[in-house]
C-alpha cells in the first residue's frame, strides 16, 4: 500500500505542477496535443538515456561518477530537447510561453518514469523517495528543459544573431543547472537544499511565462486591428487578459452565462491572430509564412462564427464594457449623440441599440 501511495505521488504531483503552470497560459496558445506529445517524448527520452548512460560506462569511456556529474545532464537535456526543436518549427507554435510549457512537460515526462524506477527500486523508503524527488529532482528536470524550450522559442521570434545566442545560452545554462544539482546531491547535500533548488527552478519558469505573456500583449496591441475586423475596444480586452473573467461578469448578467464561453473563445482567437501576425515577420520561409497565413484565415473564420453566436447586441454591449477606464469617454460620446439625435440620421439608431441592450433579459430574470 505504501508503495502504491508513493507511485501515485510520483505520478500525479509532477502532472499537477505542469497543470498549474498551464493556468498561466492566459491566451491558451499552447495546445493539448503539444503537452501530451512532450510528456510522451519525455518518457521515451528517459528510456533512451537509460540505455546510453550505462553503455558509456561499460565501454570504459567514463566512470559512473562522471556520468552523474557531467555526461548524463548533457545527454538527457539533448534528448528531451528533440521534441521541442520539432514543435518550435511548426506553424501552429507561438512564443516563449509555449516553449517554456512544452519544455517543462518534456522534463516532467522524463521525471515521472524515473520516479517509478526509483520508487519501485527502494520499496522500504518508497514514500520518502517519492516526496523528495517530486519537489527537487523532478523540478530540476522540468526547469532545465523548460529553459531550452524558452530559448528555442525566442529564436523563433528573433531571426537575428541574438536568437542563436539565446539558444546557445539556453542549452549551456540548462545543462549547467542539471550538472550543479547532480553534483550537489552526489556530495550529500541536505534534502531541504535540493528542494529549494527545485522550487527556485519552477519559479524561474513562472517568471519566463509571465514575461512572455507581457511580450505577447505588446504583439497583440501592435498587430491586431481592423485588418482582422477587430475593433480597438476588443483589442483592449485582449490585452487585459488577466481580468477577462471580471470583464465578462456584466455579459453573464445581461445576456446569460451561455454567452460567456462564446465571448471568451472569440477573444482568445483574436489574441492568437495578433500573435501569429507578429510571427510572420520573423519567419524566413515562404512556405511557413503561407502556413501561418492559412492558420490566421481559419482563426478569422472561427472568430466570425463566434461573433454570430454571441449576437449583435451582445457584441455591442461587450465593446462598451471593454472600454473599462475609457468609460467616461464612451458616456460623453453617447450624451452628445443623444443631445443631437432629434431629427438626425444615426442618433435614432444609437438610441434603439442602447434601448435594446437595456431591454435584454438578465441572467437573474431568466433563472
Amino acid at each position: 500500500m505504501v508503495v502504491l501511495i508513493a507511485l501515485a505521488i510520483a505520478f500525479f504531483v509532477p502532472v499537477l505542477f505542469l497543470y498549474y503552470l498551464n493556468k498561466f497560459d492566459l491566451y491558451k496558445t499552447g495546445q493539448l496535443k503539444g503537452n501530451i506529445a512532450t510528456l510522451g517524448w519525455g518518457l521515451i527520452a528517459y528510456m533512451l538515456a537509460a540505455q546510453i548512460n550505462p553503455a558509456m560506462v561499460n565501454t570504459g569511456w567514463v566512470t559512473w561518477d562522471q556520468v552523474t556529474r557531467i555526461t548524463a545532464p548533457i545527454i538527457e537535456e539533448t534528448l528531451k530537447a528533440l521534441i521541442l526543436i520539432y514543435l518550435v518549427q511548426r506553424a501552429d507554435f507561438n512564443y516563449v510561453v509555449d516553449g517554456a510549457l512544452y519544455g517543462f512537460g518534456a522534463g516532467i515526462g522524463f521525471a515521472i518514469i524515473e520516479n517509478i524506477e526509483y520508487v519501485t527500486g527502494n520499496p522500504e523508503i518508497a514514500l520518502t523517495v517519492a516526496i523528495a524527488r517530486v519537489f527537487s529532482t523532478n523540478l530540476v528536470h522540468a526547469t532545465a528543459s523548460g529553459l531550452i524550450g524558452t530559448a528555442l522559442a525566442y529564436r523563433r521570434g528573433d531571426s537575428t544573431w541574438r536568437g542563436w545566442l539565446a539558444i546557445a545560452f539556453g542549452y549551456v545554462f540548462s545543462m549547467s543547472i542539471h550538472m550543479i544539482f547532480n553534483t550537489m546531491v552526489s556530495a550529500g547535500a541536505f534534502l531541504i537544499v535540493a528542494v529549494i533548488f527545485g522550487l527556485t527552478g519552477m519559479a524561474s519558469i513562472w517568471v519566463v511565462i509571465k514575461r512572455g505573456l507581457n511580450i505577447q500583449k505588446e504583439w497583440v496591441g501592435e498587430k491586431l486591428g481592423m485588418e482582422d475586423r477587430v475593433t480597438k475596444e476588443e483589442t483592449k480586452a485582449v490585452k487585459k487578459i488577466e481580468t477577462l473573467d471580471e470583464l465578462l461578469k456584466p455579459v453573464a448578467k445581461q445576456f446569460g452565462e451561455a454567452k460567456v464561453p462564446v465571448v471568451r473563445e472569440m477573444i482568445l482567437k483574436q489574441a492568437e491572430i495578433g500573435i501569429k501576425r507578429k510571427l510572420i515577420e520573423s519567419t524566413p520561409s515562404d512556405s511557413k509564412r503561407r502556413e501561418i497565413e492559412s492558420i490566421i484565415q481559419q482563426l478569422a473564420k472561427d472568430m466570425e462564427l463566434l461573433r454570430k453566436q454571441a449576437g449583435f447586441y451582445c457584441m455591442m454591449f461587450v465593446r462598451a464594457v471593454y472600454l473599462d477606464q475609457d468609460g467616461k469617454v464612451w458616456g460623453a460620446i453617447h450624451a452628445r449623440v443623444t443631445e443631437s439625435s432629434t431629427g438626425q440620421k444615426g442618433g435614432g439608431l444609437w438610441e434603439r441599440v442602447n434601448e435594446r441592450v437595456k431591454q435584454s433579459p438578465s441572467q437573474d430574470d431568466t433563472s
